[in-house]
């Protein structure tokens, strides 16, 4: 995936660089209009660059994953100044500890910060300080200093940026980015160096109005300082690793914070629902053998999301009757809490108990009726328990609170296609394609679609697809994809 991302961003800045530049004598006025960025320019690059994003890295679709992230910027965003556009989030699956914000309000939140951070205070100040950057637009500042021409230059631009991030090599990235301009690189660094210091003060102030502690701020550094010698360069977040480094940040950020009242530093944490999110992560999300060794060292008399978190692993590891004991003992633990019926109902459904599956999973949905991961497993275990009218009804509900999952709209084409709807079952299946990159799938059964859209209702359906598609597919042209 790293390669593939690579190779995509090196192709768009090449795009970029080879852009023709500001025609001689062209007047001042109107080489002024070329080279301006407003906010209509911003939203439709902030568009392009989150569709980039979606098409190349792996996002995490638990909505309870999801959701408390996206609950955790917007509380931060609540207290920036009013901005032109809507804050959109994204987790993606990646054990980087990282997160950055694109132009037009995009933030992408690595899973790895979470994992790697002790308490959710931690998380807030890195979101804190890439609100900043949102709050101050310093990247379309950037893109707009740079005088780059044109969609595709901005977008190069920004793709540079990324790639110095994904890389760990933020100079090499900037100084792709901007190897077309006049600008040197001492002077990028130079400008590199400014804006972070202006997110550090600008996400401060964001932190401490949401309620946070400021020091929460400095401890995100020196957990970060801390990975820096464990995790070597590479695993760190270039924003934060470099321009200027983690001593020099921790100690203008302590210094402004000696000054501030005792009550503010002394705000008590509240993890409930980060650990929770951090507990899924590991559980679910990262490799199953190491899951199962982190559970194990645990205490017996752990908390009620620890045990749920052993019982998830238990079952990735196919160590059955442990796994059906813990998710009993998870379920007493924490009887109103809808998440271990959940995971229980996915643990019988993956077994093929389906008549326990339901049972869990309906309880489930009765007490968290949004949560589309139930929703999506609850239609699939009716669908196989027989009552398929039903279970579609679960999947479409599951489908509006998320569209972008793949074994959601696979599974809803198939059920479509035993049911006789053609139009249906080929809308899906490529719609389960595109989500997977898979260009050839994507075709194939959008051509299956197109003849068969027959009132318009379906031809609406149809146009709000190819929408979607002509997004995502002008960037499998520049990679490996087929």
């Amino acid at each position: 995936m790293l390669r593939l991302l690579r190779t995509l961003l090196l192709g768009l800045l090449c795009s970029a660089l080879i852009l023709p530049a500001t025609p001689a004598g062209m007047p001042a006025r109107a080489e002024a209009a070329l080279m301006s960025f407003g906010v209509k320019d911003e939203l439709e690059l902030g568009k392009k660059f989150n569709a980039l994003v979606r098409s190349m890295m792996p996002l995490v679709d638990d909505p309870a994953i999801e959701g408390y992230v996206r609950d955790l910027v917007m509380k931060i965003a609540a207290h920036i100044p009013p901005q032109p556009f809507d804050i959109t989030v994204g987790v993606l699956q990646d054990n980087g500890v990282n997160a950055f914000a694109a132009p037009a309000g995009y933030v992408f939140v690595y899973s790895g910060l979470i994992l790697d951070f002790d308490h959710e205070s931690e998380v807030a100040a890195v979101m804190a300080h890439e609100l900043g950057h949102v709050a101050l637009r310093h990247i379309s500042k950037r893109v707009e200093n740079a005088q780059v021409v044109g969609l595709a230059g901005m977008l190069g631009m920004v793709a540079g940026i990324l790639l110095g991030a994904v890389a760990h090599a933020p100079q090499a990235g900037a100084a792709l980015a901007m190897g077309s301009q006049s600008a040197g690189q001492s002077s990028m660094l130079a400008y590199s160096r400014d804006v972070e210091r202006e997110a550090d003060t600008a996400g401060l102030g964001f932190l401490t109005d949401s309620g946070y502690s400021p020091m929460a701020m400095v401890k995100a550094f020196e957990i970060l300082r801390r990975l820096k010698w464990f995790k070597g360069i590479g695993g760190m977040p270039s924003y934060l690793s470099t321009h200027p480094g983690i001593e020099e940040r921790i100690g203008y950020l302590s210094d402004r914070i000696a000054h501030m009242p005792k009550q503010l530093l002394n705000r008590p944490e509240n993890d409930e629902r980060f650990l929770r999110c951090k507990m899924l992560l590991r559980a679910h999300w990262t490799d199953a053998t190491s899951a199962m060794e982190y559970f194990e060292k645990l205490p017996p008399k752990s908390t009620c999301v620890d045990q749920l978190g052993r019982a998830i692993a238990l079952g990735r590891v196919s160590r059955v009757t442990e796994a059906k004991a813990a998710y009993d003992q998870a379920m007493a633990c924490a009887p109103g809490d809808p998440l271990p019926l959940r995971e229980a109902g996915r643990f019988y459904y993956k077994l093929g108990d389906f008549t326990r599956a339901v049972d869990f999973l309906q309880r489930s949905a009765d007490k968290n009726p949004r949560d589309a991961m139930t929703l999506g497993y609850l239609g699939w275990t009716l669908h196989s328990l027989g009552q398929k009218d039903k279970g579609k009804l679960y999947l479409q509900r599951a489908l509006h609170e998320l569209p972008e999952d793949v074994d959601l709209h696979s599974v809803y084409g198939r059920m479509s296609g035993e049911d006789g709807d053609l139009f249906t079952a080929h809308l899906h299946l490529a719609y389960a394609a595109l989500y997977q990159n898979n260009a050839r799938q994507t075709t194939y059964n959008l051509d299956k679609a197109r003849p068969l859209a027959k009132t318009e209702e379906q031809r609406q359906d149809l146009m709000h697809f190819e929408t979607i598609y002509k997004e995502r597919s002008e960037f499998w042209k520049q990679t490996a994809f087929r």
